[in-house]
This record gives C-alpha cells, sequence and structure tokens, in this order.
C-alpha cells in the first residue's frame, strides 16, 4: 500500500492510500496541481519515501511550464 501525504504549514499530512504505486504517483500529481503544494509517497510497510512530487515538476508533465503562485 501506498501512503498519500501533501505539505501544508504544520507538516506532512496524509491524506489518502492506493494499492498500487502508479494510481497513487497519478492522483498525487492531479492534487499536487489543484492544491499546489508538493506530495510525497511513502511506502505504508516500510514507511520509506517512494518519490517527491513538486508542483513545478506536476505542471511540466501536464505541459505547462514556469511556476504557480497562489495569490
Amino acid at each position: 500500500m501506498i501512503l498519500t501525504r501533501y505539505l501544508s504549514s504544520s507538516g506532512w499530512v496524509e491524506e489518502c492510500s492506493h494499492q498500487t504505486l502508479f494510481d497513487a504517483y497519478v492522483d498525487a500529481r492531479r492534487r499536487c496541481v489543484v492544491r499546489g503544494c508538493p506530495y510525497a509517497l511513502f511506502d505504508a510497510d516500510t514507511g520509506s519515501t517512494v518519490s517527491v512530487l513538486t508542483v513545478k515538476q506536476c505542471l511540466h508533465q501536464y505541459g505547462v511550464d514556469g511556476e504557480l503562485t497562489v495569490g
């Protein structure tokens, strides 16, 4: 199981979990853009970090170059 967390002003907040890494990655990439904050995927069994997604990286994968500014 892969745990999905986002970075808030108070630290990493667990949001959901997925059975596969692919499903977790695709969902986290979408949520990263919508929420406008970094996401991380963690292995539920070992607690190790599987991937960290930045907003800039996620936007680039959607074909949008530049930064997302929340104002």
